[in-house]
């Protein structure tokens, strides 16, 4: 037993295979779900919503969960791979955007305590990585004890909704999917404004002397993902390099975006981000 708070211990499960887990998850119905030091998920049941959590899964020891595949169609992360590991096995395979993410994520010493799904599951954390995930069109695939084990994929922005995490009681992450895929730009920049962390991501690729993709995500730390669809569209097929004057004209409607929507940043930022964004596009 470890403990849990001051009034509470934990009693610690740790299967060592996915079926276990899942008979574990069915039999404590409320639980903590530990996925390394620094950041936890209480999954708590609706008939024990008042009473204190005594239980407490640690799937650390289960080799699903920490390892990293590819295939001809995807790269596969298992979300208990912690974040140093996953970028030594991952340093010739893993996108650039995403390697860049990971390591701005925190000190060797945090990234090597960090787990890949510790990180996308804490609101205040997740921000670049998660920014990063979303461009490249990430999913994640969950499994539910409450139903039959079933598996399914969603997007991994409808990981969180209005900051609050929406993995049920029963639900587990069992893996991160990546689209393989290669991109001609990779963009990453950050900015810190009264201790909060914002960060721009943007990616590329280019066909013909034309874009044939682009997207771009800002993360803001604790919020949801910002991703503007219009405009990504709106620059597929611009003919490369792109003049001077359409970069202006693009930067003056990304610029709209902060009396229009994003009220909530501050002057400096604001700037920032535009700078960001017409840097990207001049890289382009």
């Amino acid at each position: 037993m470890l403990n849990g708070d001051d009034k509470t211990k934990l009693i610690y499960y740790t299967p060592d295979n996915v079926n276990g887990l899942l008979k574990t998850m069915n039999a404590c119905k409320s639980y903590r779900l530990c996925f390394d030091d620094l950041n936890s998920v209480d999954i708590l049941d609706k008939s024990t919503l008042n009473t204190p959590l005594t239980k407490a899964i640690y799937p650390g020891y289960i080799s699903e969960l920490s390892a990293l595949k590819r295939s001809e169609r995807f790269f596969e992360i298992g979300p208990e791979l912690r974040i140093n590991e996953l970028l030594k096995k991952g340093a010739t395979v893993l996108p650039p955007i995403l390697i860049r993410a990971l390591t701005e994520c925190g000190t060797p010493n945090v990234r090597n305590i960090l787990t890949i799904g510790g990180l996308i599951c804490a609101p205040k954390i997740r921000n670049s990585v998660f920014a990063a995930l979303s461009i490249l069109n990430a999913k994640v695939e969950i499994v539910s004890y409450t139903t039959a084990n079933l598996r399914f994929l969603v997007p991994i922005q409808q990981l969180f909704k209005e900051e609050t995490l929406t993995l049920l009681p029963g639900e587990m992450i069992l893996k991160i999917r990546i689209p393989y895929e290669e991109y001609d730009v990779d963009y990453y920049n950050e900015i810190h404004d009264k201790g909060t962390v914002i960060t721009f991501v943007g990616t590329a690729s280019t066909f013909k002397s034309s874009i044939s993709i682009c997207k771009f995500a800002i993360g803001n730390w604790g919020d949801e993902i910002i991703r503007e669809t219009e405009i990504e569209s709106g620059l597929v097929e611009q003919k490369l390099p792109i003049p001077e004057k359409i970069i202006d004209g693009w930067t003056e409607k990304f610029t709209g975006l902060f009396t229009e929507k994003y009220t909530f940043f501050s002057p400096y930022v604001q700037k920032a981000l535009t700078n960001m964004f017409t840097e990207f596009l001049s890289r382009l």
